[in-house]
């Protein structure tokens, strides 16, 4: 399953037959090369589908893995929002289940190890991860286990015979190609009144921010949390809190524990009546939204594509007058949009981004050359196309002098905008 792309025709979590919604085409696998290379795999199709029973929305078809994880760009520890967002989990998990001394809490999709360092050192911290930041995370940890996660695999190690207190999976659990294998593992290591905690972008926060961007191979799947408790009543668990925040242009935090665990184990009595109606409010929400109806999605689709059109024309009128135009962070969603939007190195001249590693390569599909911050403002462009743009508030703040000078962000999603002085 690792190393060969899978077509899927029924839903991960129920069998139904899926229902095609649409397609953004066939594009490379998310990636950074260097200038003269060539993409180190080909195309795969990023066609999403619907299993209206379950209402599961997901990928047709599934990239090798190895493809995806083994070379993997995004670091969690070099952006300020995000390891204040980890510190925010760690610290306010510790605090719900009351987190001590020979407690176990391992985290799957432990990236570099931004969460684990915020775990008391007291507890046993174990972390999963195929990437290559072994050497980084294996600081704020007892234990990296640099692989997929898997219960055997667990049991067998030093610490196999322990329960865990806390699991984390923190943006992973909508990468799995049979999340019921993976559900079952998680519970079967899980202490009897232990907390799972998920967060994973929101499906209905994503149609409202046309946030297409969202979608690309390693995200298989796209929950609401009416479908994450389609699979999780299958496997005896059960919600006990649920909140919307703005990470990544919108996602969920969903508590889980076991259906028999003690009531007392999670939080106080006055925090569990707000989760319930957290909980009890989200699923009423989400019934209005017709998020089983394909309508739904192709309506989406519609106002994406105008989006894109919007896009597009405005950034060729500017060019076509000598306007300098760069990107700004080059990330796993900026690559589904360049692809799709066909934005090449003949409409942007370059990408500023933050991470050494990759200065001196570029976008894979598009070929842009990537470089850093202080290389583009020498350039003096004219206009900066944000492709994370849900970090665009942090972006103004740093670019402060860009702005005055006469320079303008271009904002693609939620909805085209200018910023500018």
């Amino acid at each position: 399953m690792k190393n060969k792309m899978i077509t899927r025709s029924t839903c991960r979590i129920s069998g139904e037959k899926l229902v095609p919604l649409f397609s953004l085409n066939e594009v490379h696998l998310s990636d950074f090369l260097p200038k003269d290379a060539s993409p180190r795999s080909n195309p795969v199709p990023l066609e999403l589908t619907l299993a209206p029973r379950s209402g599961l929305v997901q990928l047709r078809h599934t990239a090798p893995f190895d493809d995806m994880y083994k070379v993997y760009w995004y670091r969690s520890g070099i952006n300020e929002s995000m390891v204040e967002e980890l510190r925010q989990i760690a610290v306010s998990v510790t605090k719900l289940m009351r987190v001590g001394k020979s407690d176990l809490w391992i985290d799957i999709g432990c990236n570099d190890g931004t969460l684990l360092s915020f775990i008391s050192k007291e507890v046993t911290r174990i972390g999963y991860d195929p990437n290559d930041y072994k050497a980084i995370s294996q600081k704020h940890a007892n234990l990296i286990v640099n692989d997929y996660f898997n219960a055997k695999a667990f049991r067998a190690s030093k610490y196999g015979k322990k329960k865990a207190k806390v699991i984390t999976s923190i943006a992973m659990f909508y990468d799995l190609e049979d999340p019921h294998s993976f559900v079952k593992d998680v519970r079967d290591i899980l202490d009897d009144n232990g907390l799972w905690v998920i967060q994973m972008s929101y499906l209905p926060l994503m149609l409202a921010q046309l946030a297409f961007d969202n979608i690309c191979h390693e995200h298989l799947e796209y929950y609401s949390l009416s479908s994450l408790k389609y699979l999780l009543d299958k496997n005896n668990l059960k919600i006990v809190d649920c909140q919307l925040n703005d990470v990544n242009g919108g996602s969920f935090r969903i508590y889980i524990q076991k259906k028999g665990a003690a009531v007392s184990s999670f939080a106080s009595a006055p925090y569990r009546d707000v989760a319930k109606h957290r909980v009890e409010s989200t699923l009423s929400y989400e019934k209005q939204l017709k998020l089983d109806k394909p309508k739904t999605y192709t309506d989406f689709f519609k106002k994406v594509c105008a989006l894109r059109d919007q896009t597009i024309r405005f950034m060729r009128a500017k060019k076509k007058k000598g306007k300098k135009i760069w990107a700004y962070g080059a990330s796993t969603k900026g690559n589904t949009l360049l692809q799709w939007w066909g934005i090449d190195n003949t409409l942007v001249d370059g990408i500023a981004e933050r991470s050494p590693a990759k200065f001196g390569l570029k976008t894979v599909g598009t070929n842009i050359p990537i470089t850093s911050e202080e290389e583009m403002r020498k350039a003096k462009p004219d206009y900066l196309l944000v492709l994370p743009w849900h970090f665009i508030d942090s972006f103004v703040s740093r670019e402060q002098t860009f702005l005055k000078e006469g320079g303008a962000f271009i904002v693609p999603c939620p909805r085209f905008e200018i910023i500018k002085k």
